[in-house]
């Protein structure tokens, strides 16, 4: 990523930013790079703590076209324009991919997921990407009346690590700053010449609008400078998981399958265990680097509240005894090549919506990805800026 400049304007005393973005994941950075499409000359900053252990850094970046929920439908269809903008493709495309995807489940289901899929059509899925699928890791277990569905296409696999710094650098290349190792500890809103954010540091920077996309960190404290003084009960605002924000902290893990497979092998969803494996082309290790050959099966933990850095024990033996267990209900024959993963934390709402708000005049909110944060960025990053237009 294209290192910070030390004296950004805001910085050193000079003009305000337009914007300032907190948090260089990928939705921080989907709201900088739209923030700079829709307002080309706008000034934007950008301020990242520079944790490693984040959602972005360990998302397998599936793109998949359903939503859950009203909510995330509604990120999807606001999302889908930005997505197919030129400017934002050609900056994405050496990061992705396309699989083709078998979904294994019940017909109501299937019928559901086809309802609601925005961008893309689902049909029954041929009886060669099933062979495929069964020839890649053996035995499918089924439940009485699941069937399979394919999405035509296939689904777009994002790197979304490498995206987010891809966005960030057109972002400084076309005039805004970056400033990364440092945490935003509160915003006064309250300033006549535009906000001021304390930074961890000491020091302070100014801009007239924030948006927040601090993943599963506890966002600054928001007020005014009379309140901060006071201390004053419920002059500040602090989300958070253990503040008034409606989400709490879970770990997002993944198998790696120690397992070569055939290069044609397809994408296998089985959606009503919240179990997909993705294969690794050229294959990848638990840090992320090459290996010969290999699988990600990403499984829903249920390990929650659990610290935004993940702990000191981010992927252990009850996580990969956790993702065995939901992995052998449907692929049995990969079980004995599940022997380590990868994990991180997000910030999780009750049904997996993005929360997208705005706690205070002139900052907007994109918090709790829930996991999605790679699909519904572009929607989460149109509602922010929405929120936050004049």
């Amino acid at each position: 990523m294209t290192p910070p400049d030390p004296a950004t304007p805001s910085r050193a005393g000079g003009a305000a930013a337009d914007l300032a973005v907190i948090g260089a994941g990928i939705v921080g950075a989907a709201v900088a790079f739209g923030a700079l499409t829709d307002r080309p000359a706008s000034r934007i900053l950008v301020l990242d703590q520079g944790a490693g252990n984040t959602a972005t850094h360990w998302s397998l970046g599936v793109l998949a076209p359903w939503a859950a929920t009203p909510g995330q439908r509604d990120l999807l269809v606001r999302g889908t324009a930005r997505f197919r903008d030129p400017r934002l493709l050609a900056l994405l495309r050496p990061h992705l991919r396309r699989v083709p995807v078998l979904v294994a489940a019940g017909a109501p289901t299937l019928e559901r997921l086809a309802r609601s899929t925005v961008g893309a059509g689902m049909e029954p899925a041929s009886p060669g990407t099933v062979r495929a699928a069964r020839d890649a890791v053996g035995e499918l277990l089924l439940h009485p009346g699941d069937g399979f569905a394919t999405v035509h296409g296939g689904i777009a696999v994002l790197d979304t690590a490498a995206a987010a710094t891809a966005l960030i650098d057109a972002v400084v290349d076309a005039g805004g700053h970056l400033l990364t190792g440092v945490r935003v500890t509160r915003i006064d809103t309250a300033r006549p010449g535009g906000q001021r954010l304390l930074l961890s540091d000491g020091s302070a920077v100014t801009a007239r609008r924030t948006a927040l996309a601090t993943g599963p960190w506890p966002a600054p404290v928001i007020g005014s400078g009379a309140a901060y003084r006071s201390g004053a009960s419920g002059a500040a605002y602090r989300s958070g998981a253990g503040g008034e924000a409606p989400w709490r902290t879970k770990r997002m893990a993944a198998l790696r399958i120690d397992r070569e497979l055939p290069a044609d092998a397809p994408m296998i969803c089985f959606p009503e265990d919240d179990l997909f494996l993705l294969p690794a082309p050229g294959g990848s290790s638990s840090s992320g680097g090459a290996s010969p050959g290999g699988a990600w099966a990403s499984f829903r933990s249920e390990q929650w509240d659990v610290a935004p850095d993940g702990g000191p024990d981010t992927f252990g033996p009850h996580t990969l005894d956790e993702g065995r267990r939901v992995l052998g209900r449907r692929l049995p024959e990969l079980v004995a090549a599940a022997r380590e993963g990868r994990a991180g934390v997000d910030g999780y709402t009750p049904d997996r919506t993005p929360l997208t708000d705005r706690p205070a005049p002139g900052v907007a909110r994109a918090a709790a990805a829930s996991g999605a944060g790679a699909r519904l960025c572009w929607g989460m990053a149109d509602r922010v800026l929405e929120l936050l237009a004049p």
